[in-house]
């Protein structure tokens, strides 16, 4: 096989591992150099098709070209646009548009001016005004600003005379401030509004809009409602959420790191003059508490005092004081640490539940790919690239200006909310409670989605690393806890799951090299206990079904058998081997105390909380407990949904089954054709009619 054809087949197995998630993606060619910059709004669909069959000539020549391929996930298309173009702009790569005019984004302005102006430009200046955006959807834009000019009676000229009122105010688009017609705490009122609209606590706003709309349909004003409904949806697509690009000039870095095991990644999404214009990735491994690596990275990353931003802002971790200390004694560089937890409260976050998913996880795939060899950083810490941007020094456009709504000033100074902290009370530090309500929720929600961007790619590396190496640390300290003559390197795991002894269910899932091979999961509707609470029955009947079929077909065994529960459901299992004579390992995770249980042996194993084996035990429990409860969750749906249709006139057992099969919800029943509900049952057009007026007075809770 020719060297050529090696690196094809190399990129295109990453392409099929990366995430069916939106994001940026980077093509390098030998050199190193950035040919080609794209996004996505799936990263495996996209990057898999580079190596369909049927490609035209362009694309075979980027692929034959390429050495290497990295890219970045991003919260949505919208972000992914954005930093597209920055990155084209950056790089320049041979294969894309050369965008030699220097445009951008247009954003919008609201003057800094007694009876402020509304309107959509190009230029940021450091003028006092408060800029919105970029918004790359031009379209959702200027209906945006239509809706303004007929909801809200803004000026519209660029001077105000003391004059009489212009056509404007007669027509009913201008409240004529330069006349008096309004007052200036008035006008400011609507102003503002407009402002929460584009970013803030848009709810009351949207609702009055939607009132708005409500009316004018209601006096069959249908051109009106509808230019509203209009402005309302343009209102939704600007409100997209946008983490790649801001207003605010201030270099700065976020730094987020995530953990498998002893795997760690960190990734480092680097901003400069309010554009995300790089993003590092570096894997290292080590033994420290998680929230510990922190000030060890820091000190291995930044090396060059010209690339150190005065802003770095992370979402946890300690020594936060003593990196400052010494940025500031070994480089002279006075950097202020920032800490903002992903969530307010102690609770898991959305991004983070994504993550406990290990099928989530598995299938979503991976937040940066790269067929590239690491370099060496300091203190050994590991190089997975050298990112978008390298370093970048710190000079902000002196055009830009924060785009915060409570922001009364053009820039933001972060220092200075500290100091506002500090001298609230004395001598005394700020809490991270009052530094961060100090700061206004516009930028507070910026960083924290950055930072939350940022950890979602470190997640996603880490997940990939354990992946590609296997969890075998673990493997082999469960062999030795457990005395097993061989590493288990397969694994299988159990558990039931039932509602009040109802939809009884067993799920089945395999592990090989401590990562879930999902070809081998299985569920077992089981039979003997459905209708009753017998969990030690349930567990014969799935294990005794399992094994029994592979004995018959001479299949592979287990290295290993994990059950849900303590020394009765572990028991319970043994039974069923010693009588098919099967002498398989068995080992019980009892979840209360996360405590090992062997067959017979009352005495159980407890292993240290940050034991490899036992977090590789815990994988395997909770992906048996998401298998089971999915599948009953889907059973419970299915059978309450057929007895919602067994109500509905001329429809009984059968006929709700037929209903099910072909419809699959009320509401498509409720939307669907007489045609294709009478063929669907064989029933007459007649009696078809009444089913689905049936189902949709179902949905009014009128049936």
């Amino acid at each position: 096989m020719s060297e050529q054809t090696d690196v094809r087949e190399t990129l295109h197995q990453y392409a099929l591992s990366a995430p069916k998630t939106s994001g940026v993606y980077l093509w390098r060619d030998d050199k190193d150099i950035v040919i080609y910059v794209g996004k996505a709004k799936s990263l495996k669909n996209r990057l898999s098709s580079y190596f369909a069959s049927r490609r035209d000539i362009k694309t075979r020549i980027l692929v034959s070209r390429a050495r290497r391929l990295e890219y970045i996930q991003t919260d949505n298309e919208y972000e992914a646009l954005l930093l597209e173009n920055n990155l084209i702009k950056k790089y320049k790569p041979r294969y894309n548009i050369n965008l030699k005019d220097g445009k951008t984004y247009p954003v919008l302005k609201i003057t800094n001016e007694r009876y402020p102006r509304l309107y959509r430009t190009r230029r940021v200046q450091n003028d006092g005004a408060r800029y919105f955006g970029p918004f790359p959807n031009v379209s959702a834009l200027d209906d945006f600003l239509s809706l303004v000019k007929r909801s809200y009676t803004l000026r519209q000229c660029k001077r105000l005379k003391k004059q009489e009122p212009c056509l404007y105010f007669h027509i009913g688009r201008c409240s004529a401030p330069c006349a008096g017609k309004i007052s200036e705490q008035d006008y400011q009122r609507d102003i503002d509004e407009i402002a929460l609209l584009l970013e803030g606590d848009f709810v009351q706003p949207l609702a009055e809009l939607k009132n708005k709309m409500q009316a004018a349909a209601s006096a069959r004003e249908f051109e009106k409602a509808a230019r509203i409904r209009d402005g309302i949806q343009a209102v939704q697509v600007l409100r997209g959420q946008n983490t790649v690009e801001d207003m605010d000039p201030e270099a700065r870095d976020y730094i987020g790191w995530a953990a498998e095991g002893a795997l760690i990644t960190f990734t480092v999404f680097k901003m400069r003059g309010g554009k995300v214009v790089g993003r590092d990735l570096y894997r290292t491994e080590s033994l420290k508490d998680e929230s510990e690596v922190l000030p060890e990275f820091l000190i291995a990353y930044y090396t060059d005092p010209q690339q150190i931003p005065p802003h770095i802002f992370v979402f946890s971790g300690q020594g936060h004081e003593l990196a400052e200390q010494w940025f500031a004694d070994r480089f002279g560089v006075q950097v202020v640490i920032t800490a903002i937890p992903l969530e307010e409260k102690p609770a898991a976050s959305s991004t983070d539940e994504a993550y406990s998913d290990p099928e989530a996880a598995a299938a979503e795939g991976d937040g940066f790919v790269e067929a590239a060899a690491d370099s060496v950083l300091p203190s050994g810490y590991a190089k997975r690239t050298d990112g978008e941007a390298g370093a970048v020094k710190s000079n902000p456009s002196h055009g830009a200006v924060s785009d915060a709504l409570e922001a009364a000033e053009p820039h933001l100074n972060y220092g200075a909310v500290a100091d506002t902290a500090e001298n609230s009370s004395g001598n005394e530090p700020p809490s991270l409670h009052e530094h961060l309500a100090a700061m206004p929720s516009s930028v507070l929600r910026r960083h924290r989605a950055a930072l939350a961007m940022a950890r979602f790619n470190a997640k996603e590396d880490a997940a990939r690393r354990l992946k590609e190496l296997g969890d075998f640390p673990a493997v082999e300290e469960l062999q030795k806890v457990l005395g097993l003559e061989h590493p288990p390197r397969r694994i299988e795991g159990f558990d039931i799951a039932h509602l009040h002894g109802k939809y009884t269910v067993a799920s089945l899932i395999s592990f090989k090299d401590g990562n879930p091979d999902k070809k081998n999961y299985r569920i077992f509707r089981l039979r003997k206990t459905d209708g009753i609470i017998d969990d030690y029955t349930s567990m014969r009947e799935a294990v005794a079904r399992r094994y029994t079929r592979l004995v018959n077909e001479g299949a592979e065994l287990p290295d290993l058998i994990m059950i849900d529960g303590g020394i009765g459901q572990v028991n319970a299992a043994k039974s069923i081997l010693d009588a098919l004579e099967l002498d398989i390992p068995l080992v019980g995770l009892a979840e209360k105390n996360e405590e090992l249980y062997r067959p017979h042996v009352n005495r159980p194993i407890v292993l240290p909380r940050r034991s490899a084996a036992l977090r590789l035990l815990q994988r395997v429990r909770d992906e048996t407990h998401r298998f089971a409860n999915t599948r009953n969750n889907r059973l419970r749906s299915k059978e309450s949904l057929h007895l919602v249709f067994e109500q509905l006139p001329h429809i009984g057992a059968k006929r709700a089954a037929v209903l099910l099969r072909s419809f699959s919800s009320i509401e498509k029943l409720a939307t669907a054709s007489a045609e294709a509900v009478a063929s669907a049952l064989k029933i007459t057009p007649a009696q078809a009619e009444e089913v689905i007026a049936a189902a949709g007075n179902y949905m009014n809770g009128t049936l």
